[in-house]
């Protein structure tokens, strides 16, 4: 036990030089740059890149179709006449045809695009909802940083409580062999120590645990040595501090989304104007009197209008309105919420602040206390077990001294957070 907690020791009393350091913000970076759904996001631009260059392409290029059909029909065109030494063929019954069509868009009303400018702005509204997810990583980073700070607090005091009961345990000894003290306190003592060895393996469990985890959502090398410090001063907190959550940048983008949306609606009612050829080989072929198989030709100008898509062009339109009000009233709820956390965070800030005010006279006092307590111990007018009750309270003081600057230094960072600072 002598040499773990010597290990121990050793390993909360490290030298600061030398150590590495991992600071808050380089885990927000980390987990940027490493997490999973950062790859998604790459993929999604590749995939909006690729499906714009294809409707470039398709724009750019005529499009072609190959078409080939064999048929057998029951009857075919005659002429209803005949003429003396003239023999009129009959067409056959099988008939055949293999072309190539090809046609080229002059006017397409401005279909391709408002489908690129649909298609960018999906690809933006999808990577944009992935940094919505990836801002909520940022609160489990804060967890297991101002956790993992809390624990090493919690070890040190509790290894300097471990020290006062060992110190106070040898005094103890040398007064129960000269018949100063009673055999009850030492073991009272004994115990003590016992206990707080306990919490000290309990909590180094909990500290590789936790930088374990914090290791492992951000990639980043945390071991027992590694020192987390978070920057100094991570935000003055201010009242008129701008908003920059990227559920807001979301908004935005369903917006544009909707607006593309809206545009390509109404492209549904206008004409189109385009080239088209066709060429090939059949039986008959264009000529329906020939019987043989013949090459053919055919191009010219196609003009169409899809009419029927005045049907419900009115209603394509309100429904994207709706779509778009939708999206106004989810960011007024959003920001009606944020603005409730972010009074009730100024509050936890301002509750906290009150509570470190006191946390040093009531230090001071606990020490006094404990002092006191000690010189009784030592005079045999008090039990172990009083002596033991004010080093808790002592060390319960300074616990929550820590505790309280930890959950200050916390509340500041998720009041970042939810700034989106």
């Amino acid at each position: 036990m002598k040499k773990y907690l010597i290990c121990l020791l050793w390993l909360l009393w490290l030298p600061t030089q030398g150590q590495p350091i991992i600071t808050l913000e380089q885990c927000y970076t980390a987990v940027r740059e490493t997490y999973p759904l950062t790859k998604q996001k790459a993929l999604i631009q590749q995939s909006g890149e690729l499906a714009v260059a294809s409707l470039a392409t398709n724009r750019r290029l005529p499009q072609l179709a190959l078409n080939g059909q064999a048929t057998w029909q029951s009857e075919v065109t005659q002429l209803p006449i005949e003429l003396p030494n003239l023999v009129i063929p009959t067409l056959s019954k099988d008939q055949y045809k293999l072309a190539l069509d090809a046609s080229y868009a002059l006017y397409d009303g401005n279909l391709t695009r408002l489908q690129t400018a649909l298609q960018q702005a999906t690809t933006a509204t999808a990577q944009q909802q992935i940094d919505v997810e990836l801002h909520k990583v940022k609160d489990q980073v804060n967890g297991l940083f101002l956790q993992a700070l809390l624990t090493d607090e919690n070890l040190r005091l509790t290894q300097i409580m471990l020290e006062e009961l060992h110190n106070r345990t040898e005094k103890i000894k040398a007064s129960v062999r000269f018949g100063t003290a009673s055999q009850m306190n030492l073991d009272g003592l004994q115990a003590e120590a016992l206990r707080s060895e306990q919490r000290l393996a309990e909590l180094t469990a909990a500290r590789r645990g936790l930088r374990d985890a914090l290791s492992l959502l951000t990639n980043l090398s945390i071991d027992d040595s590694t020192r987390l410090v978070v920057e100094e001063n991570p935000l003055a907190i201010k009242s008129n501090q701008p908003v920059n959550r990227p559920e807001l940048k979301l908004y935005d983008a369903q917006r544009s989304l909707y607006a593309a949306q809206l545009a390509l609606t109404d492209t549904k009612f206008r004409p189109r104007l385009s080239l088209f050829g066709q060429g090939g080989a059949g039986r008959p072929a264009l000529n329906f009197l020939n019987n043989d198989f013949r090459g053919f030709f055919i191009g010219g100008l196609r003009l169409s209008w899809n009419l029927s898509a005045g049907y419900t062009l009115r209603n394509d339109r309100q429904v994207v309105a709706l779509n778009r009000e939708v999206v106004d009233v989810q960011q007024a709820t959003f920001e009606k919420a944020l603005r409730i956390q972010l009074r009730q965070q100024q509050t936890e800030i301002e509750r906290l602040q009150a509570l470190l005010d006191k946390d040093g006279t009531i230090i001071a006092l606990r020490e006094k206390v404990r002092k006191a307590a000690a010189a009784q111990l030592d005079n045999g007018a008090i039990a172990a077990r009083d002596y033991t009750t004010e080093l808790n309270n002592e060390n319960q003081a300074l616990l929550n001294q820590k505790f309280h600057e930890l959950q200050l230094l916390l509340a500041r960072v998720q009041y970042r957070t939810l700034t989106g600072n």
